[in-house]
């Protein structure tokens, strides 16, 4: 188990990513640290320089003040007291007359050295070879010498050398950080990178399990969230969504499908029955058994064509054909519909609307989850009762109102209404096939909006919000 959760988190991309950018990070801290040393290199140099400059500077003037006796014997004692300093007299052929001349090997010779100064304004950088005892009297002890040689007076010249002992420990002190440094962040990489890869597989491979028993069947199984809110919560929390809609359509279709074979079974049944009927009635009544036998195949064919728009509606393919509505013109071509069914059952049927508004959604749909809530209206309304549209702004949306004087619902059913093919018994013996109210709720969920049912003493008040960013002025 370990090396098998080992090796998923060496094949990770988390990992290899994390050793990319442990790379690019190497990189820039390879090239920040070269900068930081070759700066700290220059600067101790330009030290060094300096501190040879003052003192030549010092020792030419002390020359010009106290005479060549003096300075020479001065030169003597300071190559004893100084032994990381080089102090060399020399006449103008370049042969030595003091100081530590004798400490300079054969193979690097005050003629070669003052062969060279000239070309480069009296800098010099040579080795010496030391003995190793005379090595440990020299806290500052070097191979190499910085040195430079001026002339002091006619005549003479004077060098003057230091040991580049600083500057070179100052160079492995960097090298040595540079190096650590970055063995440090390597290691720190590899362990970081490996952690990482590890959360983050450990989260995918749950998200992996549970798919998987999703996919074997168990709907009911959702993704685990933490109390954070990163990106696995997110992508969780949607997969979790995306689960409870598949969860519902595929319960619909459930429902649907037993449904369908409970309140389809009748009609097709006595449609059977009419159809072996008509084989033996005589031939002047066929006509009547068909017409009826046709009626009753246009109300299966309605019920069929209503669950398949509620399916798209549900699937959300209808979105694609929204545009701008005018809400206004079409609550005035729902209420001519309807305003001759209206005037047969005596029954005051007015629309309300405070202000033109303007909706951005599908109108067809529209218009006829609207003409379904009106139809229902006008249908359980008695004579002489009263159907009241309202058309209203709410806030920055649209707010809806279908009520009427009818028997209203009663409110422990208000929310069954909304599912397919369920019918109060009270209103079973009237035409219908129960999907009017379903069709309307899945117009609104497509609308990114919900029809509330609420009583209007006496009757039903069915209320329709539209959200904030759903309608346009």
């Amino acid at each position: 188990m370990y090396w098998e959760h080992l090796r998923n988190v060496w094949r990770s991309t988390t990992f290899h990513l994390g050793l990319l950018f442990m790379v690019l990070f190497a990189a820039s801290f390879l090239i920040i640290g070269g900068f930081v040393y070759r700066q700290t290199m220059v600067f101790l140099e330009q030290e060094m320089r300096a501190t040879i400059d003052v003192e030549l500077n010092q020792s030419r003037q002390f020359y010009l003040e106290r005479g060549e006796e003096i300075f020479l014997a001065e030169i003597e004692g300071l190559a004893e007291l100084d032994p990381s300093g080089i102090y060399i007299i020399l006449d103008d052929a370049c042969q030595a007359l003091a100081g530590g001349y004798k400490r300079l090997d054969d193979d690097e010779s005050i003629q070669e050295i003052c062969t060279n100064a000239p070309d480069t304004d009296g800098w010099v950088l040579f080795e010496l070879d030391i003995p190793r005892g005379f090595r440990a009297q020299i806290p500052e002890w070097d191979d190499n010498v910085y040195a430079r040689i001026i002339p002091i007076a006619p005549n003479r010249q004077l060098l003057y050398g230091r040991m580049g002992g600083n500057i070179d420990s100052a160079r492995e002190v960097v090298q040595s950080a540079l190096a650590w440094g970055l063995a440090a962040m390597g290691v720190l990489a590899v362990l970081g990178s490996y952690l990482m890869a590890g959360s983050i597989a450990g989260r995918l491979e749950q998200i992996n399990r549970i798919s998987q028993e999703i996919r074997h069947g168990d709907l009911s199984r959702r993704m685990p969230l933490r109390r954070g809110s990163d990106e696995f919560d997110r992508l969780s929390g949607n997969l979790n969504r995306m689960l409870d809609q598949i969860q519902t359509l595929m319960e619909g279709v459930r429902s649907v499908s037993d449904a369908i074979a409970h309140d389809l079974r009748t009609p097709l049944a006595r449609l059977r029955t009419r159809l072996e009927r008509l084989r033996k009635v005589p031939p002047g009544e066929v006509d009547a058994g068909v017409a009826q036998s046709i009626q009753e195949t246009d109300s299966m064919l309605a019920t069929f064509n209503a669950l398949l728009s509620i399916a798209q509606l549900e699937a959300g393919s209808r979105r694609t054909e929204f545009a701008d509505v005018d809400m206004q013109a079409l609550m005035v071509d729902i209420v001519d519909l309807y305003e001759p069914v209206a005037s047969e059952k005596d029954i005051d049927l007015r629309l309300e609307q405070h202000t033109a508004v303007s909706l951005h959604g599908d109108r067809n749909l529209l218009f006829q989850a609207i003409s379904n809530l009106v139809d229902n209206a006008v249908k359980y309304t008695p004579e002489g009762g009263r159907v009241q549209l309202e058309l209203l702004r709410r806030g920055q949306g649209l707010r809806l109102m279908v009520s009427d004087s009818g028997p209203g619902i009663p409110s422990e059913e208000r929310d069954r209404v909304f599912e397919r093919f369920y019918r109060l018994d009270a209103h079973r013996d009237l035409a219908g096939n129960g999907l009017g109210l379903t069709l309307v709720a899945a117009v609104a969920k497509l609308h990114d909006s919900r029809v509330e049912l609420q009583d209007n003493d006496p009757g039903l008040r069915v209320v329709w919000n539209l959200p904030r960013g759903g309608s346009r002025s």
